[in-house]
């Protein structure tokens, strides 16, 4: 796929061909669907849903829900991570489902179909890749992909967002996550928040109907989601080091302290905590 050196560069802030961040990802999307209430957005009409994309579909657990749920639409999941497609492809095999199937594809690059192929365009969680200057031209991109009159759905958080937590490790790893993610050329919530910009790339891509829906995951203490959370953390806090260490001053002896530090406190009975994200889309 032609591209530029720098549009070819991975930017995704961790090794996308980790399988330890495969796993990662499992358990976010399945608690991120619980979060959400559902697969699409409220009151969607799936009657004339036919085809749809999925886009930096990683291991493929919402295009599979999907598929498995509604046997009559044809999905499509990309992502440029190799490892993550061949798990998917393999476990769609294993499902049996035939209505689904992956691609290898960057996202930040044009897309190998045509215009106007998908009746919905999904995309959540881009801004751990997509630098802030890349986002019209992707959404764009979108809207060439889809259908007039179809869909684009857009789910973002503001990454490493301030006072998420009560926990002071937790909240100077946030810190750290947010300057070094600023610095890499991604949205976080230092400067213009990427939830604050959703709606308006949508509008240059022409879209109409605007909707949005704020989703709020508590994984406070004695929440159901805790023990998902702090499962994810364990390891995102981790496979994140290497990039804090290349973005932003600080050592691995501080990380590993905080990391351990973190850990505890997300363990105590007054830890309180939620994440929240938005879910914006079009016609």
């Amino acid at each position: 796929m032609p591209a530029s050196d720098e549009n070819s560069e991975n930017t995704y802030i961790i090794d996308t061909e980790s399988a330890a961040e495969m796993a990662r990802l499992i358990d976010q999307s399945r608690c991120m669907n619980e979060a959400t209430g559902g697969l699409f957005p409220d009151k969607s009409d799936l009657s004339g849903i036919h085809t749809v994309l999925d886009v930096a579909c990683g291991p493929g657990e919402w295009v599979q829900e999907v598929a498995s749920m509604y046997p009559h639409i044809t999905l499509v999941g990309i992502d440029i991570s190799n490892m993550m497609i061949t798990y998917a492809r393999q476990r769609t095999r294993v499902q049996k489902l035939t209505n689904a199937s992956f691609q290898l594809m960057d996202a930040r690059t044009p897309l190998a179909f045509a215009n106007g192929a998908f009746d919905l365009v999904n995309a959540r969680f881009m801004a751990a890749f997509l630098p802030r200057n890349d986002w019209p031209r992707v959404v764009q991109e979108f809207a060439r992909l889809t259908r007039t009159g179809g869909t684009i759905v857009l789910t973002e958080t503001d990454i490493c967002s301030k006072g998420s937590t009560n926990s002071p490790a937790i909240e100077e790893l946030n810190d750290l996550g947010r300057e070094a993610v600023y610095k890499a050329g991604l949205y976080s919530s230092t400067g213009t928040l990427v939830t604050s910009v959703m709606e308006q790339f949508l509008q240059e891509a022409g879209c109409q109907d605007i909707q949005k829906k704020w989703h709020t995951l508590d994984f406070s203490a004695g929440t159901a989601a805790l023990p998902v959370i702090y499962s994810n953390l364990s390891v995102a806090l981790k496979l994140v080091q290497p990039f804090l260490l290349k973005m932003v001053q600080t050592t691995q002896e501080h990380l590993d302290e905080l990391y351990e530090q973190g850990m505890q406190e997300m363990m105590q009975d007054d830890f309180r905590a939620d994440t929240k994200f938005l879910t914006v889309w079009g016609n």
